[in-house]
């Protein structure tokens, strides 16, 4: 595909890769009196407990349901720790693997400044960051010349993602459900959807390009089905980090921008 994003090298980005970039930013961290660190589940776990046993601090987690669009805390001990952090002027270092289109990162970010008053105790560490990202870090490893592709994320970066992994287990019609996804429907162009693929909303497009940019900016999925070409062409010059489907005879092929 004619993209920006198909001209940007794909970048392995390993685990010796991530605890190297972790250990550069274990001085800056310990100056920066870290009390506290939470892990943005999933992506956000590893690194986060590698910083926790590099600087020797507290670790624990934020769970992000993407379907509601919520951040939560569930361990009541970590709020007494965040009141000692505040307490002591310590900083709470908030970690996810990738700042990508940001939505996760920018509303598990606002959960937290509902609990610190205090806005500069808290810092963000991204394993990625692109310059196209909405959130901005305070430590994080610019990508923004390739398209990096973490340990966790290589199963899908064949251009055909089927519906093989389906019938090894439930675990990704499990991940499914954490992820918000639209299907864009062209009238003359037939696309038919499996009953176990969650699909949160529909949307018809009409050949307005704006209108249907207007809808996803506002719908803001992380995964789309859609099986107009231009308009596949056309969403991921717009959004380089959506994961985009075709559909053809009730198997989805994932399309991506490296194609």
């Amino acid at each position: 595909m004619d993209t920006e994003f198909a001209k940007f090298p794909a970048y392995f980005y390993g685990y010796d890769e991530i605890e190297t970039f972790c250990l550069s930013k274990r001085e800056e961290l310990v100056e920066d009196r870290v009390g506290l660190i939470l892990g943005v589940l999933r992506g956000g776990g590893i690194p986060a407990l590698m910083l926790s046993q590099m600087l020797g601090v507290p670790v624990d987690f934020v769970y992000y349901s993407r379907r509601e669009a919520r951040a939560e805390i569930k361990n009541e001990e970590v709020f007494f720790t965040i009141n000692a952090c505040v307490a002591e002027g310590k900083r709470i270092l908030l970690v996810e693997d990738m700042a990508g289109v940001g939505r996760t990162l920018i509303n598990c970010l606002e959960y937290l400044r509902s609990l610190v008053e205090d806005q500069s105790l808290i810092k963000v560490l991204t394993l990625v960051h692109h310059e196209n990202s909405r959130a901005r870090p305070d430590y994080c490893k610019d990508c923004s010349g390739v398209r990096a592709i973490l340990p966790w994320e290589r199963y899908v970066t064949g251009s055909l993602c089927l519906d093989d992994f389906v019938q090894v287990g439930e675990a990704l019609i499990d991940d499914q459900r954490y992820k918000k996804t639209l299907a864009i429907h062209d009238p003359a162009i037939s696309m038919s959807l499996r009953r176990e693929w969650v699909v949160d909303c529909h949307l018809e497009f009409d050949g307005d390009y704006n209108l249907t940019l207007e809808a996803v900016e506002t719908i803001g999925p992380e995964e789309i089905y859609c099986n107009n070409e231009s308009l596949i062409i056309w969403l991921l010059n717009k959004f380089p980090f959506v994961v985009m489907y075709k559909v053809i005879d009730q198997r989805r092929y994932r399309i991506s921008p490296l194609d």
